[in-house]
C-alpha cells in the first residue's frame, strides 16, 4: 500500500501463539519479544501502528536485523500508544516454505519494509530498504500528532 492508502487489516502472531517460542516469530538472535506482543488486527483502526516486514536472519538485502534494531530503539524512547510490531517474511523462517500471508496481503516484493499506520489505518509513512532512527522518530511524528 502507497501512503494515503488504507494499510490491510492482518493478524500478526503473537507470543501467545506460538506458546512462548519467540523463535518461530523473529529470526533474529535473540529474538525481539517486545514486537511480538501485539496482534496487528487487534489495535488496527484503534492505535497508530509501526509495522515492520523484515527477516534478520534470511534477509535478502541484508539489513532486517538493522532496522528491527532501530525499531527496538524507537520503542524504548517511547512514542504514546504507537503499537510496533515485527512480522518475518518466510512460512515457518524457512526460505523454501515461501513467503507468509501477510506478506502477499501487502504485495511485498522484497524486504525490509516499515509501514507508519495512524489511528484510521491509513498509511502516512512507507520505508523500504535500510532506515535510520531519525528517519523512523519523524515517521512516528506524523501519527503522534494526531
Amino acid at each position: 500500500p502507497a501512503v494515503g492508502e488504507k494499510a490491510p487489516k492482518i493478524d500478526t502472531l503473537t507470543k501467545a501463539d506460538v506458546g512462548g517460542d519467540l523463535s518461530k516469530l523473529d529470526t533474529r538472535v535473540p529474538p525481539a519479544p517486545q514486537l511480538n506482543q501485539v496482534n496487528m488486527a487487534d489495535v488496527y483502526g484503534k492505535k497508530p501502528i509501526a509495522l515492520l516486514f523484515a527477516t534478520p536472519l534470511l534477509c535478502q538485502s541484508r539489513v532486517c536485523g538493522p532496522v528491527e534494531d532501530v525499531m527496538l530503539q524507537a520503542q524504548a524512547q517511547g512514542h504514546g500508544d504507537v503499537q510496533f510490531i515485527h512480522q518475518e517474511i518466510y512460512n515457518d523462517n524457512e526460505v523454501k516454505k515461501g513467503f507468509r500471508k501477510q506478506v502477499g496481503q501487502y504485495n511485498l516484493p522484497s524486504e525490509p519494509w516499515l509501514f507508519v499506520i495512524d489511528r484510521n489505518g491509513k498509511v502516512v509513512e512507507r520505508l523500504e530498504g535500510a532506515f535510520s532512527l531519525g528517519e523512523l522518530e519523524r515517521a512516528l511524528a506524523k501519527v503522534e500528532k494526531q
